[in-house]
């Protein structure tokens, strides 16, 4: 009979911070969350259009609203691929050393 073929990922929660943290700093994000406080929902609706470039109180595109709100989150995506992946390994150490939650 064929042997089985180890795996080694594991079925743990884990947040992955870059990406994340990439994410939180958009200023869509941001402003989304400043008019949720202010009660205002239809703007803070409207927010998540910053990410198409949209400027949400014009309509008009902007390719600053497009690079502010894209940029931040495809770095975040790079870091969690380059340095938690292959390269460098890092969740696999961070999982090593049994901590929990946490994955770049």
């Amino acid at each position: 009979m064929a042997r089985r073929k180890k795996s080694r990922r594991s079925r743990k929660f884990t947040l992955p911070l870059a990406p994340i943290g990439g994410l939180v700093a958009t200023p869509a994000i941001r402003y989304m969350v400043s008019e949720l406080m202010a009660g205002n929902l239809d703007k803070a609706i409207m927010q998540p259009a910053r990410f198409a470039g949209i400027d949400p109180n014009t309509g008009q595109f902007n390719v600053n609203e497009l690079k502010d709100n894209i940029l931040p989150p495809l770095i975040g995506l790079l870091v969690h691929k380059f340095v938690g992946g292959p390269p460098l390994n890092l969740n696999r150490t961070l999982a090593a050393a049994n901590v929990p939650f946490i994955r770049i």
